[in-house]
Protein backbone atom coordinates (compact mmCIF):
# COMPACT_ATOMS: atom_id res chain seq x y z
CA UNK A 1 0.00 0.00 0.00
CA UNK A 2 1.56 3.70 -1.01
CA UNK A 3 0.95 6.31 1.32
CA UNK A 4 1.27 9.80 -0.98
CA UNK A 5 2.28 13.10 1.61
CA UNK A 6 2.34 16.49 -0.71
CA UNK A 7 5.55 19.07 0.87
CA UNK A 8 5.10 22.31 1.49
CA UNK A 9 7.09 22.91 -1.80
CA UNK A 10 4.17 21.35 -3.73
CA UNK A 11 6.09 17.99 -4.88
CA UNK A 12 4.49 14.27 -3.77
CA UNK A 13 6.39 11.76 -2.39
CA UNK A 14 5.06 8.22 -2.17
CA UNK A 15 5.76 5.84 1.06
CA UNK A 16 4.84 2.14 1.24
CA UNK A 17 3.45 0.98 3.84
CA UNK A 18 4.97 -1.55 6.69
CA UNK A 19 2.35 -4.30 7.18
CA UNK A 20 2.00 -6.45 10.07
CA UNK A 21 4.15 -9.32 9.51
CA UNK A 22 7.39 -6.88 9.09
CA UNK A 23 6.61 -4.90 12.07
CA UNK A 24 6.50 -8.28 13.78
CA UNK A 25 9.38 -9.42 12.62
CA UNK A 26 11.59 -6.35 13.57
CA UNK A 27 9.71 -6.32 17.26
CA UNK A 28 10.93 -9.85 17.08
CA UNK A 29 14.58 -8.88 16.42
CA UNK A 30 13.89 -6.24 19.19
CA UNK A 31 13.18 -8.52 21.88
CA UNK A 32 16.15 -10.61 21.02
CA UNK A 33 18.58 -7.51 21.37
CA UNK A 34 16.85 -6.91 24.36
CA UNK A 35 16.73 -10.56 25.88
CA UNK A 36 21.03 -10.79 25.13
CA UNK A 37 21.28 -7.16 27.01
CA UNK A 38 19.40 -9.00 30.11
CA UNK A 39 21.68 -11.69 29.95
CA UNK A 40 24.88 -9.62 29.82
CA UNK A 41 23.43 -7.75 32.99
CA UNK A 42 22.83 -10.83 35.31
CA UNK A 43 25.81 -11.87 35.46
CA UNK A 44 27.44 -8.20 37.14
CA UNK A 45 24.04 -8.04 39.10
CA UNK A 46 25.08 -11.64 40.15
CA UNK A 47 28.14 -10.83 41.03
CA UNK A 48 26.72 -7.99 43.27
CA UNK A 49 24.00 -10.15 45.33
CA UNK A 50 26.68 -12.09 46.93
CA UNK A 51 28.46 -9.07 47.45
CA UNK A 52 25.65 -7.02 49.07
CA UNK A 53 22.34 -8.43 49.25
CA UNK A 54 19.76 -6.51 47.31
CA UNK A 55 21.81 -4.57 45.48
CA UNK A 56 22.43 -7.31 42.75
CA UNK A 57 18.79 -7.32 42.64
CA UNK A 58 18.24 -3.45 42.19
CA UNK A 59 20.48 -3.16 39.75
CA UNK A 60 18.67 -5.56 37.70
CA UNK A 61 15.39 -4.23 38.00
CA UNK A 62 16.69 -0.85 36.97
CA UNK A 63 18.06 -2.47 33.73
CA UNK A 64 15.03 -3.98 33.19
CA UNK A 65 13.20 -0.44 33.17
CA UNK A 66 15.46 1.13 31.20
CA UNK A 67 15.38 -1.32 28.38
CA UNK A 68 12.11 -1.83 28.51
CA UNK A 69 10.75 1.63 28.48
CA UNK A 70 14.35 3.65 27.04
CA UNK A 71 14.93 1.04 24.17
CA UNK A 72 12.41 1.73 21.56
CA UNK A 73 12.48 5.12 22.45
CA UNK A 74 15.98 6.01 22.02
CA UNK A 75 17.03 3.99 19.04
CA UNK A 76 14.27 5.56 17.11
CA UNK A 77 14.98 8.81 18.09
CA UNK A 78 19.10 8.67 17.32
CA UNK A 79 18.82 6.52 14.57
CA UNK A 80 16.12 8.17 12.72
CA UNK A 81 13.27 6.09 13.07
CA UNK A 82 14.78 2.55 13.49
CA UNK A 83 15.67 -0.03 15.91
CA UNK A 84 18.26 -3.00 15.12
CA UNK A 85 15.22 -4.61 14.31
CA UNK A 86 13.44 -2.16 12.11
CA UNK A 87 16.97 -1.41 10.08
CA UNK A 88 17.03 -4.89 9.70
CA UNK A 89 13.58 -5.39 8.36
CA UNK A 90 14.21 -2.63 5.80
CA UNK A 91 11.34 -0.31 7.71
CA UNK A 92 11.55 3.35 9.98
CA UNK A 93 8.70 5.15 11.53
CA UNK A 94 8.12 8.86 10.15
CA UNK A 95 5.49 11.44 10.77
CA UNK A 96 2.47 11.34 8.64
CA UNK A 97 3.81 14.68 6.56
CA UNK A 98 6.94 12.64 5.97
CA UNK A 99 9.24 14.05 7.76
CA UNK A 100 11.56 12.46 10.77
CA UNK A 101 10.83 11.28 13.99
CA UNK A 102 11.50 13.84 16.58
CA UNK A 103 11.70 12.97 20.11
CA UNK A 104 8.60 13.92 21.41
CA UNK A 105 6.56 12.20 18.92
CA UNK A 106 8.82 9.25 19.28
CA UNK A 107 8.50 9.44 23.15
CA UNK A 108 4.74 9.59 22.81
CA UNK A 109 4.27 6.56 20.82
CA UNK A 110 6.47 4.18 23.00
CA UNK A 111 4.63 5.63 26.10
CA UNK A 112 1.37 4.08 24.77
CA UNK A 113 3.38 0.80 24.00
CA UNK A 114 2.57 -0.52 27.24
CA UNK A 115 -1.35 -0.14 26.26
CA UNK A 116 -0.65 -1.79 22.71
CA UNK A 117 0.59 -4.55 24.83
CA UNK A 118 -2.68 -5.16 26.77
CA UNK A 119 -3.50 -7.86 27.99
CA UNK A 120 -0.67 -9.65 26.77
CA UNK A 121 1.44 -10.14 23.60
CA UNK A 122 0.43 -6.52 22.19
CA UNK A 123 -3.05 -7.60 21.87
CA UNK A 124 -4.61 -4.13 21.56
CA UNK A 125 -2.03 -2.83 19.66
CA UNK A 126 -2.57 -5.91 16.89
CA UNK A 127 -6.38 -5.54 16.61
CA UNK A 128 -5.83 -1.94 16.33
CA UNK A 129 -3.38 -1.93 13.66
CA UNK A 130 -5.48 -4.78 11.84
CA UNK A 131 -8.73 -2.50 11.70
CA UNK A 132 -6.24 1.10 10.31
CA UNK A 133 -5.77 0.75 6.87
CA UNK A 134 -2.63 1.88 7.19
CA UNK A 135 -1.63 -0.22 9.98
CA UNK A 136 -0.98 2.06 12.61
CA UNK A 137 -1.53 0.83 16.10
CA UNK A 138 -2.63 2.76 19.33
CA UNK A 139 0.65 4.51 19.48
CA UNK A 140 1.34 5.69 16.28
CA UNK A 141 -2.61 7.18 16.13
CA UNK A 142 -1.91 9.02 19.25
CA UNK A 143 1.69 10.27 17.89
CA UNK A 144 0.54 10.99 14.38
CA UNK A 145 3.27 8.65 12.98
CA UNK A 146 3.29 5.48 10.63
CA UNK A 147 5.63 2.55 9.76
CA UNK A 148 6.92 2.47 6.00
CA UNK A 149 8.88 0.88 4.07
CA UNK A 150 12.30 1.98 3.48
CA UNK A 151 13.20 2.69 -0.36
CA UNK A 152 15.25 -0.69 -1.88
CA UNK A 153 16.04 0.60 -5.32
CA UNK A 154 18.48 4.08 -3.57
CA UNK A 155 21.90 3.11 -4.71
CA UNK A 156 24.96 4.12 -3.45
CA UNK A 157 25.38 8.26 -4.95
CA UNK A 158 28.82 6.81 -6.68
CA UNK A 159 27.10 4.97 -9.78
CA UNK A 160 24.35 7.59 -9.64
CA UNK A 161 26.04 9.04 -12.54
CA UNK A 162 29.35 8.19 -14.68
CA UNK A 163 31.32 11.99 -15.11
CA UNK A 164 32.20 12.99 -18.54
CA UNK A 165 35.73 12.15 -19.38
CA UNK A 166 36.51 16.07 -20.17
CA UNK A 167 35.55 17.23 -17.17
CA UNK A 168 39.60 18.23 -16.59
CA UNK A 169 41.18 17.08 -12.89
CA UNK A 170 41.80 20.86 -12.47
CA UNK A 171 38.04 21.79 -12.91
CA UNK A 172 36.59 19.08 -10.57
CA UNK A 173 38.99 20.69 -7.68
CA UNK A 174 37.18 23.56 -8.40
CA UNK A 175 33.79 22.30 -8.16
CA UNK A 176 34.61 20.70 -4.93
CA UNK A 177 36.31 23.99 -3.29
CA UNK A 178 33.00 25.75 -4.37
CA UNK A 179 30.78 22.64 -3.26
CA UNK A 180 32.13 23.08 0.38
CA UNK A 181 30.57 26.32 0.76
CA UNK A 182 27.48 24.44 1.22
CA UNK A 183 26.17 22.96 4.97
CA UNK A 184 25.75 19.56 6.15
CA UNK A 185 21.78 19.86 5.69
CA UNK A 186 22.15 21.00 2.05
CA UNK A 187 24.70 18.28 1.31
CA UNK A 188 22.55 15.77 2.80
CA UNK A 189 19.70 17.39 1.00
CA UNK A 190 21.27 16.96 -2.14
CA UNK A 191 22.00 13.04 -1.59
CA UNK A 192 18.80 12.53 -0.63
CA UNK A 193 16.69 14.19 -3.88
CA UNK A 194 19.19 11.80 -6.20
CA UNK A 195 18.85 8.49 -3.73
CA UNK A 196 14.84 9.12 -3.80
CA UNK A 197 14.17 10.78 -7.33
CA UNK A 198 12.63 7.65 -8.16
CA UNK A 199 9.68 7.77 -5.61
CA UNK A 200 8.68 11.78 -6.99
CA UNK A 201 6.53 12.42 -9.74
CA UNK A 202 7.50 13.53 -13.50
CA UNK A 203 6.43 17.30 -13.15
CA UNK A 204 7.67 17.53 -9.58
CA UNK A 205 10.96 15.93 -10.52
CA UNK A 206 11.45 18.30 -12.86
CA UNK A 207 10.74 21.46 -10.94
CA UNK A 208 12.70 20.54 -7.70
CA UNK A 209 15.69 19.29 -10.03
CA UNK A 210 15.52 22.67 -11.74
CA UNK A 211 15.40 24.71 -8.48
CA UNK A 212 18.04 23.10 -7.04
CA UNK A 213 20.40 22.98 -10.33
CA UNK A 214 19.11 26.84 -10.48
CA UNK A 215 20.12 27.49 -6.67
CA UNK A 216 23.60 25.33 -7.51
CA UNK A 217 24.64 27.83 -10.47
CA UNK A 218 23.60 30.89 -8.79
CA UNK A 219 25.08 30.29 -5.41
CA UNK A 220 28.51 28.46 -6.26
CA UNK A 221 28.99 29.94 -10.14
CA UNK A 222 28.52 26.25 -11.54
CA UNK A 223 28.85 26.15 -15.62
CA UNK A 224 26.69 23.87 -17.03
CA UNK A 225 28.02 21.89 -19.63
CA UNK A 226 26.29 21.89 -23.09
CA UNK A 227 22.75 20.40 -23.42
CA UNK A 228 22.87 19.23 -20.12
CA UNK A 229 19.69 18.65 -18.03
CA UNK A 230 19.31 19.99 -14.65
CA UNK A 231 18.97 16.66 -12.87
CA UNK A 232 22.61 15.74 -14.26
CA UNK A 233 23.49 18.89 -12.98
CA UNK A 234 22.47 18.02 -9.68
CA UNK A 235 23.66 13.89 -10.35
CA UNK A 236 27.17 15.10 -10.80
CA UNK A 237 27.27 17.33 -8.02
CA UNK A 238 26.03 14.22 -5.89
CA UNK A 239 28.51 12.07 -7.32
CA UNK A 240 31.56 14.73 -6.02
CA UNK A 241 29.84 14.65 -2.79
CA UNK A 242 29.17 11.39 -2.10
CA UNK A 243 33.49 10.57 -2.42
CA UNK A 244 35.57 10.83 -0.90
CA UNK A 245 38.03 14.25 -1.76
CA UNK A 246 41.20 13.14 -3.28
CA UNK A 247 44.69 14.24 -2.28
CA UNK A 248 45.90 16.81 -2.90
CA UNK A 249 47.31 16.88 -6.32
CA UNK A 250 51.23 17.70 -5.50
CA UNK A 251 53.66 18.60 -8.91
CA UNK A 252 57.06 17.03 -9.28
CA UNK A 253 60.14 18.46 -8.49
CA UNK A 254 62.60 19.87 -10.87
CA UNK A 255 64.87 17.23 -8.65
CA UNK A 256 62.34 14.16 -9.57
CA UNK A 257 61.44 15.25 -12.85
CA UNK A 258 65.92 14.89 -13.78
CA UNK A 259 65.40 11.54 -11.81
CA UNK A 260 62.67 10.24 -13.60
CA UNK A 261 64.19 11.11 -17.26
CA UNK A 262 67.80 9.63 -15.80
CA UNK A 263 69.68 12.83 -16.29
CA UNK A 264 71.78 13.96 -13.67
CA UNK A 265 71.26 17.59 -11.59
CA UNK A 266 73.55 20.09 -12.93
CA UNK A 267 76.73 21.31 -10.84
Amino acid sequence: MLYEVVTTEKVTISFRVAGLGSRFLAWLVDACVILLFLVALAWPASVLEKGWEGLGSAVFLLGLFVLLWGYFLFFEWLWFGQTPGKRLVGIRVIQKDGTGLKFFEAALRNLLRFVDGLPFFYAVGFVVAACNPRFRRLGDLVAGTMVVHLERRARAVQPLLERPAALERAQEMLVRQRLAQLDRVQKQTILDLCLRRDQLRLRPRVQTFHAVADYLQTRLKLVREEFQSDEKLVLQVAALLGERTPEKHKEPTKRERRTRTGSEPEA
